[in-house]
This record gives C-alpha cells, structure tokens and sequence, in this order.
C-alpha cells in the first residue's frame, strides 16, 4: 500500500495505491481500516498546520 496527496483545484485528494500478488480480492477489504487511520492522521497534521488547537481531531 501506498499513499499520495494530489492538488485538486482548491483541495487535495488523497489516493491509495494497493500491489498485491496474493489475496487480491481481499485486499481492498483490508485496507479500509488503513485509510480511515490515514485520512484521520492527515486531518489532524492540518489541523496542526493550520495553527488550530483545538484537542480533538476531527
């Protein structure tokens, strides 16, 4: 699995990548959990970068 940010517009996208030689139905399955824990550690580097402190994350 790999992860990129890319510039859409005004926002930026986040995309996951998956390469498996094995298990390849399951795979996006197993991933989800993955990205939920990305997509929350990016939002809160934001937050971060954004000067908010605010102590919950979104």
């Amino acid at each position: 699995m790999s992860y990129v940010l890319v510039p859409d517009g005004l926002d930026t996208r986040l995309l996951l990548k998956i390469v498996t030689a094995r298990w390849r139905a399951v795979a996006p399955l197993l991933s989800v959990g993955d990205l939920i824990m990305a997509r929350r550690q990016l939002l809160n580097l934001a937050r971060l970068a954004e000067g908010g402190r605010s102590g919950t994350a979104v």
